[in-house]
């Protein structure tokens, strides 16, 4: 009796075959790897979608023409990083509050005049909730963003995903 069994119903085969006798699954894929351990966090990655990690609690909409100042003392009050910035329900730009030390701290010294149209980031990246959640590590790992708006697809905002949550997400399920 062979020692070597057939991956898929058990049965034994010669050493060198192609196939297995009995069910016809191919064992000459013998050496591929199954996940070891810390590939769980993987696979969740490439195949739980962005939905998994949004709550919605941390959207703040803005309009372009709204102050600055006003933009920071509701970040300030709400606790929040960044906000979107919407004109006319069409997602034209994002503030965060890397955004707001760069382009504002000590540049501007009246906040109520300057428009969030003058700081934001325009044009940002997005993803939609069914993408996995490896195209939002992606997006902020290679824009070396720490936030990325969930669109839906009509254009409608659905959260901000923050490498936080992505952290947060992963530990628990890794």
């Amino acid at each position: 009796m062979s020692d070597l069994k057939c991956p898929s119903c058990g049965a034994d085969y010669i050493l060198g075959a192609d196939r297995c006798p009995k069910c016809f699954h191919s064992l000459m894929q013998q050496n591929i790897p199954g996940l070891k351990r810390g590939e769980k966090m993987q696979k969740v990655m490439l195949t739980e979608p962005i939905s998994e990690l949004v709550t919605g609690k941390d959207l703040l909409v803005c309009d372009s023409d709204d102050s600055v100042l006003q933009i920071v003392e509701i970040l300030k009050k709400e606790h929040k990083d960044c906000v979107l910035v919407f004109k006319q329900r069409k997602l034209v730009g994002i503030i965060s509050q890397r955004d707001l030390l760069s382009r504002v701290a000590g540049k501007k010294k009246d906040l109520s005049k300057v428009k969030a149209a003058e700081v934001m980031t325009s044009n940002p990246e997005f993803v939609r909730p069914e993408n996995p959640i490896a195209v939002v590590i992606s997006k902020m790992a290679m824009g070396g963003f720490r936030h990325v708006p969930v669109m839906n697809p009509d254009g409608t905002p659905m959260s901000i995903v923050s490498i936080k949550d992505v952290l947060k997400y992963l530990s628990k399920r890794g």
